[in-house]
């Protein structure tokens, strides 16, 4: 061992060159023991010394020998850190040892070796006496260091180090590290530790480590993190010896409390020791210092003694940490050396008295930097400031680039800056025109909701795509059991996104009602609309392009930013009526990767729609739109990467033959790209079992299979049956008699094995489904029930406007307004276009517009029925 050595490790040295490695730690540890279990309380200090020494001696013969044998050249050393870097090491706690080295981690045979012999084996245990776990980090490596790993850096201390690595490493953390972040770091854990320190007069539980050790060490790191220095360095400054003279009381405490509990304790989950729990039995047992020989009177007195020092001791590091960092709130902590933001006990301010007469530009910049400072560090702003920094910023407020920084900030919270900012009267609107007039407009849900302004509304969505980022269920999700595939496919997109588009979304959720769109302009002059739904968008009067150019010079926004801004406003509805539309078919997937023109404006307009309609017009409220939805972002986003590998080879692994394999691969790429694929399985079976009844002794109905299936807030009917003309009226028509609703439907085809799958999307409302929904649906497609003739004078009367129009060559669109019940309604058109028309319907769906609702089918009609005619015949029948 080649560094200056204390007197503890000297001895250890002596004793490893006379009896090896494993007989020093036997014998120094039991000497250590001894002294653990004497009667002196003032040995805290040279307890934890001595035994720090005998592990380090120990671990540092060992790196020189390994270094020696492996013939490895390179700069290396072995450091402590934490509290064995503070020479604090008690019976049961964590040795914390690291591997520096200037050079490649990866892949390095001489790392890989000692890792080998003390994480992957117990070699070095065996040898030695102890385990140590051991990290490797490189210079690079030190740039990246936060939270409980810079703090635990902070008492960094070399063990083995003849090249001086430990000084490099320490230079490299102080050139690249947040003195300010470290602070708060440091103010957070010990806020979090008094939060849950029982008092100081509990006897039923007291952790001798987070509820007095790390609260000492709270306002220890407050005072190192400065100018990023040792703990000792800082308890060498301490006015009052006896503030440490307390905490090396608790570590004597804390090691003989270790050597009453049973051998072999492991950390929990957290890092935590329960070894480190007192609980009344050893308050009651410190008589036992004394020995058997002592009288009881003797033990009751000294265990007094014991509990008072014990109970000095914790009040007076609590007293010393709460000093030491209330008081640095107080004085106040500038954010850097720099900046003239101080964060004090109130929140963040600017130092110095508000200088009214600087230009509104240099104001702007100061009081949007405050903002920004706030959202970075997750701090709130010294509400004073509204009267000072902010003091009639809605008079001055200016565009400048700190607007834009606050949406490329990946941390804190947007929406909680702009509620800061909305305090005051008419800044926003400086920076955003428009503004004013939106937040005090009517909109169809503050008429509906009746409880809030519409910029409470964004603020909300803001928050809610805040959560998306964070991966986390929002708010009003938390409390449910499971958090399902629907749910977090948001998150998965969010993730996704690269700066550019995030900050569009960002800015999209927070202006998309303040430009001018195409579609504000006509809804403006349509007479038709209600007064509310009029006036609901294009605020600013600046047209839709205009409005973001203005932004990107002087808010610091890239192009690409503003232009997927404006993709995404111009866009905001096309989800949903493309959902509306109910078809996802490969010619809908085109159009929309066409619209979309990359993968990440896709992830933008999905994660912003999500976002945008989580509490209005959501999942629950509208089911069926949403799994259209969400289908059409998963079959474009896949229409990016497209794949030779067969989507339907994954049912082999199911246990599908080839040949039921090339049965169900007829259902074809709309089926197997799409979200039902994923309930292939649930009537793989059944399916192969209906082609097979046709082969070669054909059975005239054999048995369909319905399920019901859950997909997001889908509830959803699968019926697996043979294909016949009518499979949808007959299906609609089950569901009606038995009074339920349906949102939509899409039907699957195997041509060559003339085999239907279809989807039908219920609309159960209030009363409970019959509980054999399932059975009622199969026998009414295996007896083809509902499609006779005369079935058609019982039908529902069609009072609603219809629109037959071609979609593409050889499909139709019919759409019919709905006053009632659209399950009926569904069930008459199916019927009528089977009798009449001889329709072979693929797909239905019931949707509700501004304008009211509709019902849409999507049909084929045979060679020779032209559309005219087919128009002809629809205004007769209906």
């Amino acid at each position: 061992m080649t560094l200056p050595l204390n007197p503890h490790e000297a001895r250890a040295l002596t004793s490893l060159h006379e009896i090896g490695p494993l007989a020093t730690y036997r014998r120094l540890i039991a000497e250590n023991d001894a002294l653990i279990r004497s009667v002196e309380l003032d040995l805290g200090q040279q307890i934890v010394e001595a035994r720090t020494a005998v592990h380090s001696v120990i671990a540092a013969d060992w790196a020189e020998r390994q270094r020696v044998a492996l013939g490895y050249a390179r700069p290396f050393a072995l450091v402590a850190l934490g509290g064995t870097g503070r020479d604090e090491v008690t019976p049961c706690s964590d040795l914390d040892f690291a591997l520096l080295v200037d050079d490649e981690v990866e892949g390095n045979k001489f790392l890989l070796e000692l890792q080998r012999q003390t994480l992957h084996t117990s070699e070095f245990e065996q040898a030695h006496g102890f385990a140590m776990t051991l990290m490797p980090f490189d210079l690079d490596d030190m740039a990246k260091v936060s939270g409980k790993d810079l703090i635990s850096f902070l008492d960094l201390r070399p063990v083995f180090d003849p090249d001086d690595l430990a000084t490099a490493f320490r230079a490299r953390i102080r050139a690249t590290y947040d003195p300010f972040e470290h602070f708060l770091q440091a103010r957070t854990f010990w806020r979090e530790q008094i939060a849950d320190a029982p008092a100081c007069e509990r006897l039923d539980r007291f952790d001798i480590k987070n509820d007095g050790l790390r609260i000492f060490q709270g306002g220890i790191w407050t005072l190192a993190g400065k100018e990023y220095v040792h703990s000792h360095e800082i308890y060498r400054r301490l006015a009052d010896h006896r503030d440490l003279d307390a905490y090396y009381f608790l570590l004597g405490i804390r090691a003989w409390v270790h050597l009453r509990r049973p051998p072999g304790g492991r950390p929990g989950p957290t890092g935590n020791h329960p070894e480190d729990v007192l609980t009344f039995d050893d308050f009651a047992a410190f008589g036992d210092m004394l020995g058997p020989d002592s009288g009881e009177a003797d033990r009751f007195e000294f265990a007094n003694d014991v509990r008072a020092r014990l109970l000095s001791a914790r009040r007076r590091v609590l007293s010393f940490a709460r000093g030491i960092i209330e008081r640095e709130l107080r004085q106040g902590r500038r954010v850097s050396m720099a900046s003239g933001i101080v964060y004090g006990a109130g929140g963040l301010y600017h130092h110095g008295a508000a200088q009214k007469e600087h230009a509104h530009r240099t104001r702007s910049r100061a009081a949007l930097s405050l903002l920004l400072a706030a959202q970075h560090y997750g701090l709130p702003i010294d509400t004073s400031e509204l009267q000072a920094t902010f003091h009639n910023a809605g008079d001055w407020l200016e565009r400048v680039p700190e607007v834009g920084a606050l949406f490329y900030e990946t941390r804190g919270s947007l929406a909680d800056s702009f509620a800061f900012l909305s305090q005051v009267d008419g800044a926003e609107e400086r920076l955003f025109p428009g503004r004013s007039r939106f937040e005090v407009s009517f909109d169809e849900r503050v008429l509906t909701e009746r409880r809030e302004m519409r910029g409470a509304l964004e603020l909300r969505k803001l928050r809610t795509l805040e959560t998306f980022i964070a991966n986390k269920p929002p708010a009003a999700d938390r409390e449910k059991s499971l958090w399902t595939e629907a749910d977090a496919l948001p998150s998965t997109a969010a993730a996704l996104l690269d700066t550019d588009h995030l900050a569009a979304v960002k800015l999209a959720l927070k202006t998309k009602r303040l430009p001018v769109t195409p579609d504000d302009e006509a809804s403006g002059v349509n007479a038709e609309r209600p007064s509310h739904q009029r006036p609901a968008s294009g605020f600013s009067g600046i047209p839709l392009a205009e409005y973001y150019q203005r932004l990107g010079p002087e808010c610091g926004f890239s192009k690409e930013t503003l232009a997927a801004t404006e993709f995404l406003v111009a866009n905001r509805r096309t989800f949903k009526t493309r959902a509306d539309e109910g078809q996802n078919d490969r010619r809908q997937v085109e159009s929309f990767r066409a619209l979309c023109g990359t993968e990440q404006r896709l992830h933008a307009l999905f994660v912003f729609t999500c976002a945008d309609r989580i509490e209005w017009e959501n999942e629950p409220a509208y089911p069926a739109r949403w799994f259209s939805i969400r289908e059409l972002y998963h079959k474009t986003r896949g229409s990016f990467h497209p794949s030779a590998v067969d989507p339907a080879a994954a049912l082999g692994s199911a246990g599908f033959a080839p040949e039921d394999l090339r049965i169900l691969r007829d259902f074809g790429e709309d089926f197997f790209s799409g979200l039902y694929q994923r309930h292939a399985n649930r009537f793989g079976a059944d399916l192969v079992r209906l082609a097979q009844a046709s082969e070669p002794n054909p059975t005239p109905n054999p048995t369909p299979k319905a399920a019901l299936l859950h997909d997001g807030a889908s509830l959803i009917v699968g019926v697996a049956a043979r294909d016949f003309r009518g499979l949808a009226a007959c299906i609609s028509g089950a569901l009606w008699k038995e009074r339920i609703g349906l949102r939509q439907a899409h039907f699957f085809s195997a041509t060559t094995h003339r085999l239907a799958l279809d989807f039908f999307h219920l609309a159960a409302g209030k009363r409970s489904l019959p509980a054999e929904l399932p059975k009622i649906v199969e026998q009414a497609v295996r007896g083809q029930l509902h499609i006779a003739a005369a079935d058609e004078a019982q039908l529902p009367r069609i009072a609603g406007a219809m629109d037959l129009q071609s979609s593409r060559p050889g499909h139709f669109r019919l759409r019919c307004a709905a006053d009632h019940d659209t399950g009926g309604l569904i069930y008459a058109l199916c019927l009528k276009l089977l009798i009449h028309l001889r329709a072979d319907i693929h797909g239905l769906s019931a949707s509700s517009t501004r304008a009211g609702a509709f019902i849409t089918v999507h049909f084929s009609l045979p060679d020779s029925l032209r559309l005219e005619e087919a128009q002809r015949m629809v205004r007769e029948l209906f």
